[in-house]
């Protein structure tokens, strides 16, 4: 028999729940009134309302199906047991290690499911490991290039653990895909190094990204300074004005981060800087040699940048020739 509460603070309504665990809600439905599955609490209105603790029940039993289990030996399992059956042996379809690609470790009930279940890897990408939590991926010798850890929430807490010394040396990149998170927690892994994408995420676009880290590195080499002769070269010409600057700072979007603010105040910065290098005074010819070197290679980092800021005002759709920056 379910209860009811009025305080719905931490719980999941049974869309949401569709959507982190990959049972759909009819199917939920059936679960819990054939085989009891989990009781969830209830609105005023009779809605339902799931736990933490429910999701994460429900996630381990929609894992184990989809490795074959009948839900009917399943359903009323422990936590306990059902973390031996997940834990007993990796997936059958798992690719064999050693081809020498990027490999991509991938954490969490749902996505290590929808990853050995995919008909296959992208060329260049190799499935080196899949495991159902954090703990069971740590106590497990392999490496990989890239470690996708998918979770339903973000917390302090998480974020330590997400940032420890162990974690890092058995991954050179770290993808965190998260459901619910404060944007101050989802900032602070940003700052430690991890990229953040919020689910629902498409097993495509998980690949596009690891494929991205496994690019091969650009071989650019910038000029050589000649200490003996100022450049000659043309400098790259501005792309934006200083109101268009800050006005694009003050610019609200989509994107958590906050990158036209971040964006705009690393121009300025640069702007500042190759202003400076322009006017420095100078006593030698190798002085003026060294500071129209350095105003010509922040002028072109400048350039870059405004043109990254293009980009991003392009896609979130950002008029920045307006009198006023804003989002159309």
């Amino acid at each position: 028999m379910t209860t009811s509460i009025n305080d719905s603070h931490g719980a999941y309504r049974i869309g949401a729940v569709a959507r982190l665990t990959g049972i759909s809600p009819d199917t939920l439905r059936i679960w819990e009134r054939r085989y009891d599955i989990v009781e969830p609490q209830r609105t005023p209105k009779g809605g339902r309302l799931y736990s933490q603790q429910d999701v994460t029940r429900l996630t381990m039993i929609k894992t184990l199906v989809d490795q074959g289990y009948a839900i009917s030996t399943v359903a009323n399992l422990s936590v306990d047991e059902l973390n031996r059956r997940l834990n007993s042996s990796q997936p059958a379809n798992l690719p064999p290690l050693g081809s020498g690609q990027h490999e991509v470790c991938v954490v969490g009930q749902a996505i290590s499911v929808r990853a050995c279940n995919t008909e296959g890897m992208p060329d260049g990408l190799e499935l080196a490991g899949a495991y159902t939590d954090l703990e069971a991926f740590l106590e497990d010798e392999t490496e990989c290039d890239t470690l996708v850890i998918e979770l339903p929430f973000l917390d302090r807490g998480i974020a330590r653990d997400l940032n420890s010394p162990e974690l890092r040396k058995r991954a050179q990149r770290v993808v965190v895909i998260y459901a619910f998170s404060p944007s101050n927690i989802v900032s602070q892994l940003q700052r430690y190094g991890l990229q953040t994408l919020r689910a629902p995420v498409a097993l495509e676009h998980i690949w596009q990204q690891c494929h991205l880290g496994h690019a091969r590195q650009v071989d650019w080499q910038p000029p050589e300074w000649n200490p003996r002769v100022a450049s000659n070269d043309p400098i790259p010409p501005r792309r934006f004005s200083r109101d268009q600057l800050v006005r694009l700072s003050q610019v609200t979007t989509s994107l958590e981060c906050e990158c036209p603010h971040h964006m705009s105040s690393v121009i300025e910065q640069l702007v500042a800087f190759e202003e400076y290098s322009a006017r420095c005074e100078v006593a030698t010819k190798q002085d003026a040699a060294l500071h129209g070197y350095l105003h010509q290679m922040t002028a072109r980092a400048r350039w870059l940048m405004e043109v990254a800021l293009e980009k991003l005002a392009e896609v979130e759709e950002i008029d920045v020739a307006s009198d006023t920056a804003h989002r159309n």
